[in-house]
């Protein structure tokens, strides 16, 4: 079952009477990429915000004491809305704090300590960025999913349940974006370890976080599930703010991760694949391609007279027009093809499932793309051509075919440049 989660606009408000706290906040927020800030110093003044922005509101940041609503009054009217609350206060006791928690905030930030701003920062941006990741609860008792899953939407998540092993499974299967996995130990069928070895034998600790969770047994459970690969383990009954800090320290961590993985596969001059990733990629493409007999096709590319380019314009000129040509490549190739900087003023390009004439075509249509290119570099016109090779066989491997595609490339330098060469046959 997947569970659609309110889309949410851009635009957060917060609501204030002391005008330096809402201006560092305005300020501070306002830095995040994509967020709209609106600021209120009292009651009246948030119910007309929230009222004229109703359906782009994301998230408010609420004053428990304000000059016409002195006791919180804010809070429960703007969730009334339908708004998420993340609330500042001066101080809690137990009791207050027990009655905000309940109404269902987000959580509670001590405005007296000047760096917890900064936590409050944090939380805007990890509620704004959560829009984009799919959890999966997975729990037999519905009463179990209902809670998790509403203590989730709190924080934006996009939420997605399974009440068993098996329909874990398929919901893997179908959504690819999942990031995070709630999971109940005692379900029938398939337990919570047995479920977590069958994941990780398909998804990695980095790339994939699983959270088991129970309300039985004793250490040796959490230990069992850490070592069949869980990366946490919450005990029911748990308190919230524990339950919060460890999902999001838990998706911040795979995040951080996949971004250090990202970094180290990308050219940093064009935003491109580069060509280590394009070994470790290109090789399970043509693995794929060899196994299922679809076609596969390697293109490399390199630009004319480039040197020529940096001699005239310098290195800051010949970059941008690499940059250039690398966004103009990216219009013709798919998703599902792998776009790399080769090397230098070279690209490659490994596409699956073609035919050889649709691979032909694909070469001819990269290099007339470039050819149309209207640049002007230090207000020079400039026209770009390109030299192309083309290997469409399997032959040994994916670096068989790079090195016959790279032999063809050769022979179009050789023929006079701007045009496509195929390769030979392995062994031909």
């Amino acid at each position: 079952m997947v569970i659609d989660v309110d889309k949410r606009g851009h635009t957060l408000l917060v609501v204030e009477d002391s005008r330096s706290v809402a201006g560092l906040l305005a300020d501070r927020i306002g830095l995040i990429d994509g967020v709209v800030v609106k600021v209120a110093g009292t009651l009246e003044e948030a119910r007309q915000v929230v009222l004229a922005n109703r359906h782009d509101l994301f998230l408010a940041v609420l004053d428990l004491n304000l000059p016409d609503a002195p006791d919180g009054e804010v809070v429960p009217w703007v969730m009334s809305q339908g708004v998420p609350v993340l609330v500042l206060t001066a101080g809690l006791d137990d009791n207050e704090r027990d009655g905000l928690m309940d109404m269902g905030i987000v959580d509670y930030v001590n405005k007296t300590n000047p760096s917890e701003i900064e936590h409050v920062v944090r939380t805007v941006e990890r509620i704004y960025r959560n829009r984009h990741i799919s959890v999966l609860v997975v729990d037999d008792s519905n009463s179990a999913r209902a809670y998790l899953t509403e203590l989730l939407r709190r924080y934006g998540y996009r939420l997605l349940e399974a009440r068993d092993g098996a329909a874990a499974l398929a919901q893997l299967e179908r959504h690819e974006d999942i990031r995070l996995i709630l999971c109940d130990q005692n379900m029938p069928g398939m337990d919570g370890v047995t479920l977590i070895g069958r994941i990780r034998q398909r998804y990695s600790r980095s790339h994939l976080c699983i959270i088991g969770m129970s309300s039985y047994g004793s250490g040796m459970l959490s230990a069992r599930l850490l070592k069949a690969g869980a990366n946490d383990f919450i005990k029911r009954p748990f308190l919230e703010e524990e339950f919060f800090v460890r999902v999001n320290q838990n998706v911040e961590l795979i995040e951080l991760i996949r971004s250090m993985e990202e970094s180290a596969n990308r050219d940093p001059l064009t935003g491109l694949h580069n060509r280590r990733y394009l070994a470790e990629a290109g090789q399970m493409l043509f693995d794929t391609a060899l196994r299922e007999g679809k076609g596969l096709a390697v293109v490399l590319m390199d630009l004319d007279h480039f040197k020529s380019i940096n001699d005239r314009f310098g290195h800051f000129g010949g970059d941008e027009v690499l940059r250039a040509v690398a966004r103009h490549l990216g219009k013709v190739t798919r998703k599902s093809d792998i776009l790399a900087r080769y090397g230098g003023e070279e690209f490659c390009v490994v596409a699956q499932n073609l035919s050889v004439d649709e691979a032909r075509l694909l070469a001819e249509k990269l290099r007339n793309e470039v050819k149309s290119m209207q640049l002007n570099i230090k207000d020079a016109a400039l026209r770009l051509t390109m030299s192309v090779g083309l290997a469409t066989a399997p032959g040994r491997g994916l670096e068989d075919m790079l090195h016959r595609a790279d032999e063809a490339l050769y022979e179009a330098k050789s023929a006079g440049r701007d045009q496509v060469r195929i390769a030979s046959e392995p062994g031909g």
